[in-house]
């Protein structure tokens, strides 16, 4: 574990900013021969053991991620390792361990973990090594041979490497606790060793040996700006492997709360210290160098209002006390009791007493699933961070339903629904009488700044995500899961009226636009087909009041899956339904219960009939996200064709359409209309992706080429029919040549003069561009190919060849090599929505190929694609890749997700599955994947057939052998 050099902040025990010490001069240090190191290192590297593990979800201080370090094994008999409490983690985590001498790979079982100091334990099964005996590291605490200038060797996994010995000296006994950040796992109230040796990542854990082969201390952690580790003395250490030896699993750890710090003479004279009072500790601890000074004392912990930040410690139960280490000998073994102080404050003597409590008691041990995301009571660590109690609703993974409401990561929830939460119990209570859907308000702070208190609307997630409480068991080292109660249902949603919006006479067509303008926000719970983001935003165009229907753009509403809010008049805001999505335009189709909104007034749009060209006046109008009439007269520059680059992964890009582009434009979604405020073209944003990532850009699409799917699906909802695919499109993304490089590709005069003919102002031909994989049309079209007729009739446009939805074929002449070709090609029906149905299997989200696979590869493989990667999964640690296909799992072909179930659920948790997969690039890999259901169960979203609701199931998968 790697540290910034610097202070914390002023009262909290922190790494004291000396990356600049220089080993203390040493009198007389014992020099050891290369042959002697040899022979310890040879003896001992049986020992070590090289640790992988998971942390599988967010809890405390800790993120869901993979990670490497090292541990040795201290008690051969019983399998007991020693490694570092962030390796061991606070929160479940799946680790296995490989022996260093034999390569045997065993599971190992977390069984302690301290609340504090930076060391814990795992465990394993002995009869597990078959092919090498099993050695153990002896630890030792012994003063003579724990000093400054002891040779050293730090033994373990360093940088991924899976054994790496470094030297070093030991050259500090005294240094303070490094400090890693705030709301990271920090320790205190304990020296440390300093040595001149740079370990870095997968170091931890390691032990410090000495040339006789013995533990001396256990490495945890380094500095980044300087070549210095820091090690763990082994006292608190020592007597904890003891308790474990004899079985004890609930180990006696006391605590007042308090934060002590070591100060040197000269420091604890300028807070006042009595002469008479150094005298007599002088004169107890000569070789002695400081005393034991209160720095943090906890809100609300059994010290507050007795103990004092600037207080020094003289005496603890009637002894002086001047190290860590007898402080809390006298903590641990007085837990539920009080003792006695003598300290000193200011220049007063006081005798007081504090009852000592349980430090488990303030280490959480259970945690709630709710909305993808982690709640827990505030820990210890994170009090000592932000100088808060130990109590209330810590949030260690926002998840989807929290990060929506504006809630991130060390958040406290304080009221939900508008009653107070101060425990998870209460908070399990409020959520277990809300519905799925439902919009609550919520008051949460972020522990970095808790004076300010912040309330937002938190919609209720009860269909996406389980809702589950985990609670360890020390005996198992697992965290059993428990279902909470059931959702009661979805959100019941009241009719409510909005006044109408009175807008200035200025405005012109946008006063008869606004009213038909609405808000569209959409919340994604995963990323499928491409989608990137989990939240997006826009502007609807109600196309039909009576029936609800509402026109959007896919920049908003990219895919199926998602929860989707309308929002009316700025006043109202109600659900909305996903009924159709275009494959190839950027458009989709929404509807609303239209008895939701009262008696508001929603106007419905009216299309004109005029496209616009170029030169053409025309009114903007859109809606800003504060729900403000933007209106602005411009002109119409130019209307052209555009592309977006191809991105990784593929998503859903606008093909095959020219776009509007206006003069000073507004950069908002709107609509374009003409002065009586008809509708001419849909102005909305589009993706674009470049090496810097995402971003977006506007164009107008005319609404001549969205006019007739508005139609068709108004007529379905009159009839009250199902809606189903019904237009059919040409599987080729194409794009405009100019006729002058035509002709040299071999374009004759004949039909130059044709296409001219065919649009007086254009000059282009049309060429394929990309064609679709996968499809019938990729068996007789080819890139290069110029398009010049269909029917027989001469196209140079892109809707001369769009418009032909109704037709399953298109009869096409084209010139490819110079030589004129006529081509029947089929045209593909189109989906009227995204992905259906997921998978979620070992931390990873699988799914059919969508659309934008095909387009984008030449040739796609055959399998189910993997979409998503959690971090700290199985599918991560064993490195399956997003953006891969799997294609076999144990020797079973996997070609739809109904394969992919049946495999999985033949696996037992606990075994490895052999997957191959294949991935973007076509490199083929075969994987291990040690399944674990426990953490990591199977499960399925699929949406009702008809285009009904998405229901989340769970799969049942064999038992473990």
């Amino acid at each position: 574990m790697e540290v910034e050099e610097g202070d914390g902040p002023a009262n909290q025990a922190s790494a004291d900013g000396d990356s600049d010490i220089l080993p203390a001069p040493v009198l007389g240090a014992a020099s050891h021969s290369s042959a002697q190191w040899e022979k310890t290192l040879t003896r001992i590297i049986p020992a070590i053991v090289s640790i992988k593990m998971i942390v599988v979800r967010a809890f405390d201080t800790d993120s869901q991620k993979s990670s490497q370090a090292s541990g040795f094994v201290v008690d051969k008999e019983r399998g007991i390792i020693l490694s570092n409490r962030h390796v061991v983690h606070p929160g479940p985590i799946l680790a296995e361990a490989i022996f260093n001498q034999s390569k045997e790979e065993i599971k190992l079982t977390p069984i302690y973990r301290d609340p504090v100091h930076d060391f814990g334990f795992f465990q394993f099964n002995v009869k597990d090594i078959k092919y090498m005996d099993i050695v153990e590291i002896p630890l030792v605490v012994a003063p003579e041979k724990v000093r400054v200038g002891v040779d050293i060797r730090v033994v373990g996994n360093d940088s991924g490497e899976r054994l790496s010995i470094l030297s070093g000296t030991l050259a500090r006994l005294d240094r303070k606790a490094p400090f890693y950040g705030a709301g990271k796992y920090n320790d205190w109230n304990t020296f440390y060793y300093q040595a001149a040796s740079m370990t870095s990542g997968g170091s931890s854990g390691s032990p410090v040996i000495n040339v006789d082969g013995e533990a001396i201390a256990l490495n945890a952690g380094g500095s980044t700006s300087a070549a210095s580790s820091f090690f763990l003395p082994l006292d608190r250490v020592v007597r904890v492997l003891q308790y474990l030896q004899t079985g004890v699993v609930q180990i006696p750890r006391g605590t007042l709360q308090t934060i002590f710090k070591f100060s040197p003479y000269d420091e604890v004279k300028r807070l006042g210290l009595l002469p008479q009072v150094e005298s007599e500790v002088r004169k107890e601890f000569p070789d002695g160098t400081g005393m034991l000074v209160v720095s943090q004392v906890i809100p609300k912990g059994p010290a507050e209002g007795i103990m004092e930040p600037g207080d020094i410690i003289v005496k603890l139960n009637g002894k002086m006390v001047t190290k860590f280490v007898p402080l809390e000998e006298v903590f641990d073994s007085s837990v539920g009791h009080s003792v006695s102080f003598s300290v000193q404050r200011g220049v007063e003597l006081k005798d007081i007493e504090v009852s000592v409590q349980d430090l488990h008691s303030i280490t959480p041990d259970r945690y709630v699933e709710v909305g993808g995301g982690i709640l827990n009571t505030v820990s210890y660590q994170m009090a000592v961070s932000f100088m808060v109690p130990t109590s209330g609703v810590f949030v260690a993974q926002a998840g989807y339903m929290l990060s929506m409401a504006g809630v991130s990561r060390k958040c406290c929830l304080i009221e939900l629904n508008n009653v107070p939460i101060p425990t998870l119990e209460k908070f399990v209570e409020v959520m277990e009488t809300l519905r799925d859907g439902e919009r609550v308000p919520l008051r949460f702070i972020h522990l970095s700044d808790i004076n300010k208190e912040k309330v937002s609307l938190m919609q209720v997630d009860r269909k996406w995500h389980g809702f589950n409480l985990a609670v360890r068991d020390e005996t198992s080292g697992l965290w059993n899961y428990s279902k909470l109660a059931p959702c009661i249902g979805p959100a019941i949603y009241e009719p409510h009226t909005a006044t109408h919006l009175a807008l200035d006479e200025n405005l012109g067509p946008g006063r008869d636009v606004i009213p038909s303008l609405i808000h569209i926000e959409v919340h994604m719970p995963f990323y499928i087909d491409g989608a990137a983001n989990s939240v997006a935003a826009g502007i609807g165009l109600v196309v039909d009041a009576e029936l609800g229907l509402v026109l959007g753009d896919r920049h908003t509403i990219p895919i199926s899956l998602g929860d989707v809010m309308l929002t009316f008049a700025n006043s109202i805001i109600i659900p909305g339904k996903i009924l159709f999505i275009h494959q190839v335009y950027n458009f989709v189709l929404l509807r609303y219960d239209v008895t939701l909104l009262g008696e508001t007034f929603v106007k419905s749009a009216v299309f004109s009939k005029k496209d616009l060209s170029q030169g053409d006046s025309v009114h903007m109008v859109c809606l800003s996200k504060a729900y403000q009439a933007l209106v602005r007269k411009t002109v119409v520059t130019n209307k052209r064709q555009f592309f977006v680059a191809e991105p990784i992964p593929p998503c859903f890009r606008a093909i095959n359409v020219e776009g509007i582009e206006l003069e000073n434009p507004i950069s908002n979604a709107g609509v374009l209309t003409d002065e009586v405020g008809h509708i001419q073209a849909l102005y909305a944003a589009h993706s674009k992706f470049s090496s810097k990532g995402k971003s977006e850009f506007f164009m107008g699409m005319p609404i001549s080429l969205i006019e007739p799917t508005v139609t068709h699906v108004r007529n379905l909802l009159l009839e009250q029919k199902v809606l189903e695919p019904y237009a059919y499109t040409l599987e080729a993304e194409l794009s405009y040549a100019q006729v002058a490089q035509a002709r040299v590709l071999g374009l004759p005069d004949s039909w130059v003069k044709r296409l001219e003919g065919t649009h007086l102002s254009r000059r282009n031909v049309l060429v394929i561009r990309r064609v679709t994989s996968g499809t019938e049309a990729c068996k007789l079209l080819k890139e290069g190919d110029m398009i010049l007729a269909v029917d027989g009739n001469a196209v140079a446009d892109y809707n001369e060849i769009m418009k032909h939805t109704d037709k399953s074929e298109l009869n096409l002449t084209i010139m490819r090599d110079k030589k004129e070709l006529s081509l029947t090609v089929p045209a593909s029906l189109m989906s009227i929505h995204t992905s259906e149905r997921i998978v979620g299997w070992s931390g990873a989200v699988f799914q059919m190929p969508h659309r934008a696979i095909f387009h984008q590869l030449k040739t796609v493989p055959e399998g189910v694609l993997c979409s998503v990667v959690y971090d700290g999964s199985p599918a991560q640690l064993y490195q399956l890749q997003p953006l891969s296909w799997v294609t076999e799992i144990n020797g079973q072909k996997i070609l739809n997700l109904d394969d992919l179930v049946e495999a999985v659920s033949k696996i037992p948790s606990d075994s490895f599955a052999r997957v191959k997969t294949v991935n973007f690039q076509r490199f083929v890999k075969v994987l291990a994947i040690r399944v674990n259901t426990h953490y990591f169960g199977t499960w399925q979203l699929k949406r009702v057939v008809g285009g009904g609701d998405w229901i989340l199931e769970t799969i049942d998968v064999a038992q473990q052998l």
